[in-house]
């Protein structure tokens, strides 16, 4: 029996909730701290199911790794020689750690298996898997060709050349960008196609340079000169900017006052961007310091129509914030999200009907025409074991009676007390 989150309605309150580290940042710094010739500590990592399988990873391949007990704080001593020897790595549900751990072994010498959970080996490599061997990295694979579980056998990279699919996923960019400077010589990193959630690479190209790295940008995408990472021993991790973007709307659809701890001034991450977009459909911001924002929701607000190619992460929480708008609302640029894990626009336009949402396809995205209030009727949100789907769901449940999430405890993945956070709002 599947087990449910019952939401009740909720309008007009003020509450103060906090926020954990960015998921996005926190891999990215476990990785650079890695391969950096110093021990580096981490401050305000994220601890999610995906940072444990990253640590639990990178500790088998001979990294030294040591969380604080309270879990603010992690100490990295990465394996410098990065003779790894023969392992077994399983990255869980975690498609971002086996797209940065296939870059990171090709560092070193190892015969490494990489296997995950059935949600993972669904996925298809083959692209990233062919660019790798682009580099003489040696893959095989051990079911099904195209797909998890494989092999690596690394003896370092062998080439200075490889083009990167980023079509579909920025991840496989950036896991070549995060390893590149410590492969055996300068390489020409070429991108195929117009790269999708260019955001990600953004925030990859500033955390490279932060750690050392040297990276010139080409016409055809970047040259990336062997480096090593000497400089940085301690590195803060904002706070997560999507899992804000849940606790940013509710105030808006339910004008409240809520105040957001951990949130980052000026945050290098794509996804601040929602708070601009919530200011352009009136939420105030009444008090904002260097680790806090408190904002203030109106009675109403008209709809919107917004690219979203680079931040495509906040796509199912601006669906919700479609649904109680004044006018119709549009997202998009954004038809990669039919490839990600489980199609992510389907998902919500299914979920959306269940409470008589009008919701339809465009060739690129969606559209969302609101009803009156009253209009919607409660339901049980699926949420396909998808942790963003979760969280903006539970949104609709301040404004419909009888909402409920099903399998609410996927939001592990990325932002494990978020239930523990949202019954703020009720006190």
């Amino acid at each position: 029996m599947k087990e449910e989150y019952s939401i009740k309605t909720r309008e007009n309150f003020h509450t103060e909730i906090s926020i954990p580290g960015s998921k996005s940042m926190t891999t990215r710094a476990l990785i650079l701290a890695s391969l950096s010739e110093n021990p580096v500590i981490l401050k305000n990592p994220l601890f999610s199911e995906d940072i444990v399988q990253m640590i639990e990873c990178l500790t088998k391949l001979g990294n030294k790794i040591l969380v604080s007990d309270d879990k603010k704080y992690i100490k990295i001593s990465g394996n410098k020689k990065r003779e790894f020897g023969k392992k077994t790595l399983h990255v869980g549900n975690s498609g971002s750690v086996m797209k940065f751990l296939i870059s990171y072994i090709a560092t070193g010498r190892g015969e490494i298996t990489i296997d995950a959970s059935s949600r993972v080996t669904s996925r298809p490599i083959r692209e990233f898997v062919d660019s790798m061997r682009e580099l003489g990295i040696e893959i095989e694979y051990l079911k099904k060709s195209g797909f998890l579980p494989i092999k690596i056998y690394s003896q370092g990279t062998k080439s200075n050349i490889i083009k990167v699919p980023g079509k579909n996923s920025s991840q496989y960019l950036s896991s070549v960008l995060l390893s590149a400077s410590h492969f055996n010589s300068d390489i020409e990193v070429l991108t195929s196609h117009k790269i999708s959630s260019k955001s990600y690479i953004d925030i990859t190209l500033k955390m490279l340079h932060d750690f050392g790295a040297k990276i010139e940008k080409t016409e055809n995408g970047y040259l990336v000169k062997k480096t090593n990472f000497d400089t940085v021993k301690g590195y803060l991790i904002e706070g997560d900017m999507a899992s804000a973007s849940y606790f940013l709307a509710a105030a808006l659809i339910t004008n409240s006052t809520i105040k957001i701890n951990n949130f980052s001034y000026n945050s290098i991450q794509g996804d601040y961007k929602f708070l601009e977009i919530m200011e352009s459909l009136g939420l105030k911001i009444i008090e904002r310091t260097k680790t806090s924002i408190t904002v203030q929701g109106v009675e109403s607000y008209e709809g919107f129509s917004l690219d979203l190619n680079r931040t495509p992460d906040l796509v199912p929480t601006l669906s919700i914030v479609a649904l109680f708008a004044n006018s119709p609302s549009e997202i998009h640029n954004v038809a990669n999200l039919r490839t990600k894990g489980n199609d992510r626009l389907n998902s919500i336009r299914t979920e959306l009907k269940k409470i008589y949402g009008s919701v339809t396809d465009l060739p690129d995205g969606i559209k969302i025409i609101p009803k009156k209030a009253g209009t919607y009727k409660g339901g049980v949100m699926e949420t396909y074991n998808d942790h963003r789907l979760a969280m903006s769901f539970s949104l609709i449940g301040l404004k419909v009676n009888e909402t409920s999430i099903v399998n609410s405890h996927c939001v592990s993945k990325v932002f494990p007390n978020f239930f523990e956070e949202f019954e703020n709002i009720y006190k």
